[in-house]
């Protein structure tokens, strides 16, 4: 994924990746229009509809709501994804939901994996507000005027 469109050049439609920092410690319920990058720590929900990647130095404890997620670092909780692959360096402690599972050699998984159609991940995923990008809000804010 990059930042502008092969094709046009223009900037894609769900914009630059979010990245938490190695040594960013945050807490709360992150709803996304991107993909994220974890490098630091995370304590709480993450939600998007596109790809979480938590690095080899990142640490998320909590809740992923998301299309793709890629385990590399530490994960502790719940995910609810379509997608789940926990690659040599990662370690999944917890309860995974999604229609496809990798692991990876060296990879750690601990817990309890569930299979469902990609349907059921995406009923579950909606039970909170979907993200919504800037561009939209703006939108709407010009629609209502």
């Amino acid at each position: 994924m990059g930042l502008f469109d092969k094709k046009r050049g223009t900037t894609s439609k769900h914009g630059a990746p979010t990245i938490i920092a190695e040594g960013a410690r945050i807490g709360g319920e992150l709803t996304l229009a991107s993909n994220i990058q974890v490098d630091g720590i995370i304590l709480g929900t993450i939600r998007t509809e596109y790809d979480v990647t938590i690095s080899p130095t990142g640490y998320v404890k909590g809740t992923i709501y998301a299309n793709n997620a890629k385990i590399n670092g530490n994960f502790e909780g719940d995910i609810f994804a379509t997608n789940i692959d926990i690659l040599n360096n990662g370690n999944l402690k917890g309860n995974i939901t999604c229609s496809e599972f990798t692991i990876e050699k060296g990879g750690i998984f601990l817990g309890t994996s569930e299979t469902v159609t990609t349907d059921e991940v995406i009923a579950l995923s909606d039970n909170k507000d979907k993200p919504v990008s800037i561009e939209q809000k703006k939108a709407e804010a010009i629609e209502q005027k």
